[in-house]
């Protein structure tokens, strides 16, 4: 799997010599991230592409060949995995469609010549219908998109190239690999490369179907004693079944199958492509919870309110404050005021400053109460400078304190911008509501009280 993730030598197989804006270009990508490996285009036509010598075959590259990425018509890809094989080249990636995904037989021949080459050697294949791999680690991605990439310890193993191409709120790519239709390599093939990977601390899964059930229970639940895994099983009614069929033609199963399978193998399921968002981010950069109480600082009572709605659904609460912190807030708050969890810190802030003292030692206070397991602060971003001041401020707090949960529910018309801040600096985790907030602390102590008991 090293040779797929952290490759020291590339040859692209069918590179274009056409470049520029709409080329997709996957050589053309890879010098952009500036990735330091050896790279050998394999194009019969040119001498050179963007000043990079061509050759005619990878029976014409002398040197050792760690990654081969096929971007050919598919009638073309059984020959060149065997030139590949021929090679000793063990890791091919195969973009091209029309494969086990086909309607016609012609596909289903296609990867029937494949999986012979397979099988008869020690080659491994990646695909078909995969975007390939990416490590922002190494400036390294086989795509032919140019992808967003991130130094952040986020795995992802998903069967589309959405995750790869990213949502608006989040890069998932620090490291990630896209199975496609999962010919060969596996997802439990993928979680063993990220089983002893440092540099990853949460893997991200987007699931439409798989064969080794079994495999990826067993080592699931190895893994999970030491990282979060979280999954999106996609594919669970008939109507989505039969679009997984044309899209990777994998097999998808029942719903509650897959329900007992996660919860054998320790993984979190969530619900939507948004959880999977939110909770990749918290799980990224939060500690785990060590109780499940939490405090709540707001600067809108009814955030507040809406917050402790939110509590109901999940096994968290936002209960009475020890006697020792209701001391301190009491301190810093105004005389006619009762302190309460949630804390209301908008008085503190209008009869003073918007960001004092006062409101950082009622925040500290929260964040140094040991029966609390996590705190969440709601506050409005009213203009730019509000947004770059809560980063600083809560970025700060969260140092102080590296071993409890900080995040917030920012609101307001900077609220994008200041979320995005805090994403940035990796401290904190921020939530467009008091609802997704809610629901990603509920579910980081799920795993907090599920990781002791594995």
């Amino acid at each position: 799997m090293k040779q797929f993730m952290e490759p020291q030598s590339v040859a692209i197989i069918g590179v274009s010599r056409y470049t520029g804006e709409g080329a997709f270009n996957i050589l053309e990508n890879l010098l952009s991230y500036r990735y330091q490996g050896r790279i050998y285009p394999i194009n019969p036509s040119v001498s050179e592409i963007l000043g990079v010598k061509t050759y005619s075959s990878v029976a014409e590259v002398t040197d050792d060949i760690d990654l081969a990425v096929i971007a050919t018509p598919r009638a073309l890809v059984p020959q060149l995995v065997k030139e590949c094989a021929d090679s000793n080249i063990k890791a091919i990636e195969i973009v091209a469609q029309g494969f086990s995904d086909a309607s016609d037989e012609e596909g289903k021949q296609l990867q029937k010549e494949i999986d012979n080459i397979v099988k008869a050697g020690q080659t491994r294949v990646l695909g078909p219908n995969t975007f390939g791999t990416a490590n922002a680690f190494i400036n390294f991605s086989s795509t032919f998109i140019k992808i967003r990439m991130k130094r952040q310890p986020t795995g992802i193993i998903c069967q589309t190239g959405a995750f790869f191409v990213g949502f608006s709120e989040m890069a998932f790519v620090g490291k990630g690999l896209d199975l496609g239709n999962a010919c060969d390599v596996s997802f439990s093939e993928g979680l063993g490369y990220f089983d002893n990977d440092f540099e990853t601390k949460v893997v991200a899964l987007h699931i439409e179907g798989m064969q080794d059930t079994k495999a990826f229970t067993s080592i699931s639940r190895d893994i999970a004693r030491k990282k979060p895994i979280i999954a999106l099983k996609t594919g669970q009614n008939e109507q989505a079944a039969k679009a997984i069929q044309s899209h990777t033609g994998s097999l998808t199963g029942r719903k509650e199958v897959w329900q007992a399978i996660f919860k054998q193998a320790g993984v979190i399921q969530v619900s939507d492509v948004e959880e999977l968002i939110d909770l990749t981010g918290t799980f990224s950069l939060l500690p785990l919870m060590k109780k499940s109480k939490i405090g709540v600082a707001t600067i809108s009572g009814a955030l507040g309110v809406m917050t402790i709605d939110a509590s109901q659904n999940f096994d968290i609460s936002i209960d009475t404050l020890s006697p020792k912190t209701q001391k301190l807030l009491d301190m810093v708050a105004p005389s006619w005021l009762k302190v309460n969890n949630p804390v209301d810190i908008w008085p503190i802030m209008i009869e003073t400053q918007p960001i004092t003292k006062l409101m950082i030692d009622g925040l500290e206070a929260l964040l140094a109460d040991h029966e609390l397991g996590a705190v969440l602060v709601i506050c409005a971003a009213f203009d730019e400078k509000w947004a770059t001041d809560l980063c600083k401020l809560l970025s700060e707090l969260a140092a102080a304190h590296p071993d409890k949960p900080l995040t917030c529910c920012i609101y307001g018309p900077c609220a994008a911008q200041a979320i995005r801040e805090m994403q940035d600096a990796g401290k904190v985790v921020g939530f467009p509501t008091p609802e997704r907030a809610i629901r990603a602390l509920a579910r980081l102590n799920e795993y907090s009280r599920l990781r002791s008991g594995l």
